[in-house]
This record gives structure tokens, sequence and C-alpha cells, in this order.
């Protein structure tokens, strides 16, 4: 199945609606910015619902997933943020074409966990196992939102520590956690802010003391005290691959296809 997505930790993306405003330090130089104003629009003055086409996107990667060995990940709203109060009158259609796309693995990224309990579905229960939550965390002020988070009850929760804009100490919160994603920002040369590799070194030391997989998407390489202008997106850290997903050794069909992802990356057989 060909991927559509440059991030590498998803497989597609799906926007039931783009736009959004920002709340934290890691908004500054947000990249929807970029993205949307190529298109015309203004991207910090709330959500708009994007066209039935994209709607429909979904349900076609779902029904190829039904067909393939392959596992699918959906990221949505990568263009905005699902429990953006502005697309309140949208999310429970969403919500339905989530439930019924249980094929794929959908994976929820937000900066407002404080909003989540009073936007889930009514049959959400303890989780669709089919949805993972996760929230962004690169800088101190934000890690309020790890407690907030860990009160929702989902299958999998994730942490993005994307841009990671400081050294964190997140592992009194990892055990509520399933997965952690980190990379530097993506933003124009002048207005980058830096990622130390010993911040994601720490990270990495406390995933593993936790037992936590780490994905080290991305970072800018240096020459001569130089950065490089492209991400670097091998997963390298100290000549070690670190770019782990979640244990779904309960979804045989999911569980696969990332081992025949990984052998693929490392040259294995």
């Amino acid at each position: 199945m060909a991927e559509n997505s440059k991030i590498g930790w998803t497989t597609h993306t799906v926007n039931f609606w783009t736009g959004c405003t920002k709340v934290s330090e890691e908004c500054r130089y947000c990249y929807i910015q970029k993205w949307l104003r190529r298109q015309g629009r203004e991207p910090f003055n709330g959500p708009r619902r994007t066209g039935a086409e994209t709607w429909k996107k979904a349900r076609k990667y779902d029904t190829d997933a039904r067909g393939s060995d392959e596992a699918v990940h959906i990221f949505t709203c990568s263009l905005s943020d699902f429990f953006h109060e502005g697309a309140d009158e949208w999310r429970d259609e969403a919500w339905d074409v989530i439930r019924d796309c249980d094929q794929v693995h959908w994976q929820i990224l937000t900066k407002r966990p404080e909003l989540i309990a009073e936007r889930l579905p009514s049959d959400w229960g303890d989780g669709y196992p089919h949805v993972w939550l996760g929230v962004t965390v690169g800088c101190e002020k934000s890690i309020p939102r790890l407690a907030e988070l860990s009160r929702v009850p989902a299958k999998c929760r994730f942490i993005s520590a994307e841009p990671l804009l400081e050294r964190l100490d997140l592992s009194p919160y990892l055990k509520d956690f399933d997965w952690l994603i980190t990379g530097c920002e993506q933003a124009a040369r002048d207005k980058r802010r830096r990622m130390d590799l010993d911040w994601v070194r720490d990270i990495d030391s406390q995933c593993q003391r936790a037992g936590l997989p780490h994905f080290f998407k991305q970072y800018y390489a240096t020459k001569n005290g130089n950065e490089f202008g492209t991400p670097c997106k091998d997963g390298m850290l100290d000549s070690r691959f670190v770019q782990a997903f979640p244990d779904m050794s309960n979804n045989p069909k999911l569980a696969a296809s990332i081992d025949q992802w990984f052998f693929s990356r490392v040259g294995g057989d």
C-alpha cells in the first residue's frame, strides 16, 4: 500500500478540518502557517471544514486495509487540532467515520487535552481499540498536559515531544503512556529553535527505564558547527536505530506490519 504521508510514524493524513489557533510555545512557528497560506488562507483564525472528497479518503484507506496484510495508520487533523472548540459542530460526524473505519489505527494528537473528555463519543467506554490519543509536550510549561491525558481512558496514549525545545523530565508520567515521539522543529532557518541531541538522549534513557517505545523522528545534522537545511529522518541516535512503535502483540496484523517495516529500514532479513 502506497504511503501518502512524509511523517515517519504514520501512513496517511486525513484532515476533517484545517486551521487552528495558537495555544503554547510549541505553536510559535507551526508548519500549518506555511501550508495554509499557500492555499490563500489565514491559518490561525480557527478551523474550517474540508470537502466531502477529503472525508471519503478515510473510508478508502479503511477498505484498502481490509484487503492488505499491512497495518495502516491515519494521523487526523495534522493541519488543525481534533479537539479544537471551533470544530465542535463537525466532530460527531468525524467520530462516525472513525468508528466505522476500524481496520486502520487512528492517531489523534492534540494540544488541548483538557477538552477531550467532553468531546468523546457516547460509546467510547474505555476507548476504541483502533484509536490512539496523543498530546504535544515540547517544553516544561506543557508538562501538565500529561496529567490531563492520563485521566482520559484510551487503549493507547502517546506523547509527541516535537518540537523538543528544552530538556524535559517526563519520567513521572511515562507509566500512563504507551509511546513517545521526539523531533526537532521544522521551520525556516532563521526561525527554527535548537534541539540539543542530549535532550533526546535523556528522553531515550527515560523511555528505556520505563520500557516505553521511543520514535526519534528527526533532527538537524551538523557539520563543522553548521546545521544542514533538511531534517534527517533516519532515526539514528548514537549509531542506534530508534524508531520503535507501541507493542501491538495483541494485534497480529499491526505487529507483523511493523516488523516488516523495521527490517526493511535496518537491512534485516
